[in-house]
């Protein structure tokens, strides 16, 4: 991701205490994304940024419209957005973004962006099945179908009851010599 500095943060000059900053994100935020499962989008992020002296701790608030590909009918659909994440930002000797909560930065960095951050969220907040609001109805019908087929089984005590008498006669015979070894 080209790093765009619409979502650069200065933290080197910020006071101790708390930050507000406001983020406007459209189209041009997926844009730069090769295969991005979000076509387009656009919305208001606020972040609150409460610098210590030895971490930063950061609130997301996300409000907006994603624009995403129907699984069943490729439409297009506009997916609403709300949602709250928080990501802890500690001084350490190099960068460390292997943990999905945690950020480490070096102590000489003089700011942060918070692009790829927002882009992040957005993404995980994609649900697993696209499914257009035209075809919800009938999505949800077939979802109670398929949990009906999974629970018709039988009673499980009985069905492990009846596993447990039929005994293979190979088995048999093994556990008699088994029992003849007493």
């Amino acid at each position: 991701m080209k790093e765009n500095r619409q979502y650069k943060i200065d933290i080197y000059g910020l006071k101790l205490g708390l930050h507000e900053f406001d983020f406007e994100f459209d189209k041009k935020l997926f844009e730069n994304i090769e295969d991005s499962v979000i076509e387009s989008g656009h919305g208001k992020c606020i972040v609150v940024l409460d610098k210590k002296e030895r971490l930063i701790s950061i609130d997301f608030k996300i409000d907006g419209v994603i624009q995403l590909i129907c699984d069943r009918s490729l439409e297009s659909f506009d997916y609403p957005i709300n949602l709250e994440e928080n990501l802890i930002v500690k001084y350490g000797e190099e960068f460390d973004d292997s943990r999905d909560d945690l950020l480490v930065i070096p102590s000489t960095q003089e700011s942060i962006n918070v692009e790829s951050n927002i882009y992040e969220y957005l993404t995980l907040a994609v649900p697993m099945k696209k499914i257009h609001p035209d075809f919800q109805d009938e999505y949800d019908e077939d979802e109670e179908q398929e949990i009906t087929l999974v629970y018709t089984s039988g009673d499980e005590e009985t069905y492990e009851k009846e596993e447990s008498d039929a005994i293979d006669p190979r088995w048999a015979a093994l556990k008699n010599i088994k029992d003849l070894k007493k």
